[in-house]
């Protein structure tokens, strides 16, 4: 029976560890237990972070449960990795006003701010490097075989424009977010003209509302509200950071 002992306790871990899988948290959601969903999707969300479903679903748990903030921050990070996906952007879209932000900026066309997102990030930076390779190896074969410059010379042409619009739509949509984003998630959260609660209170940013994070110290950021242009200081713990 001994020798037994440690396997059942494997097998008793092993069924805690799927009862803490997606179709837990899915049940805990259905159930109208939201924090609880939302604190076994943020655990499946950190082990499995490049996973747009999971983070959708973090964000409808997070919405629900009333944490409008960190919502955004999940709905964020499954939208760069989904740009295409109408729930996430609408969802995100739906929290963002909440909040009182938009997805769209003000005077920018949707249908255009749809189009430069029709690709996310990672997949302009595959087709980049796709493009330069095929390039690269078209005009190769064109010099090596002289015979066959003539007929691969326009395809490599084509295969360098298309490799030059990829780098120029991976860069711009890279410069289009700052580096380091953020998301306030605490209430009327207090920013201050220094790191520290000696410092003078400048404003109140409202949760949800999406931030640059220029300096960090630790306890303390240094940010920039997206929507008013003001920054100032604000305790770290008031801000969930997005992954890149």
């Amino acid at each position: 029976m001994k020798r037994f002992l440690p396997l059942l306790l494997l097998a008793a871990a092993a069924g805690g560890v799927r009862a803490q899988g997606p179709e837990e948290a899915k049940r805990l959601y259905d159930a109208g237990q939201y924090a609880a969903s939302a604190a076994v999707y943020q655990k499946l969300a950190s082990q499995e972070p490049r996973s747009p479903d999971l983070l959708y679903d973090l964000g409808n748990a997070f919405f629900k449960s009333g944490q409008t903030g960190r919502a955004i921050a999940a709905y964020q990070e499954a939208f760069d990795l989904r740009p295409r996906d109408r729930d996430t952007r609408e969802n995100l879209d739906f929290a963002l006003r909440q909040a009182g932000e938009e997805l769209v900026p003000d005077g920018a066309p949707p249908i255009f701010f749809q189009l430069f997102h029709l690709l996310s990030e990672r997949e302009a930076a595959g087709f980049h490097w796709i493009f330069c390779w095929l390039a690269l190896i078209l005009g190769a074969l064109g010099l090596h075989r002289q015979r066959w410059g003539d007929a691969l010379g326009p395809w490599a042409a084509f295969a360098l424009v298309l490799w030059m619009a990829a780098g120029g739509w991976w860069l711009a949509l890279r410069g289009w977010e700052p580096l380091q984003r953020g998301v306030i998630v605490s209430p009327a959260a207090e920013v201050r003209s220094g790191p520290g609660d000696k410092f003078s209170v400048n404003f109140t940013a409202p949760e949800g509302r999406r931030v640059t994070v220029l300096a960090d110290n630790g306890a303390w950021l240094e940010i920039g509200v997206v929507k008013e242009g003001a920054r100032g200081w604000i305790v770290s713990s008031a801000v969930e950071r997005i992954r890149d």
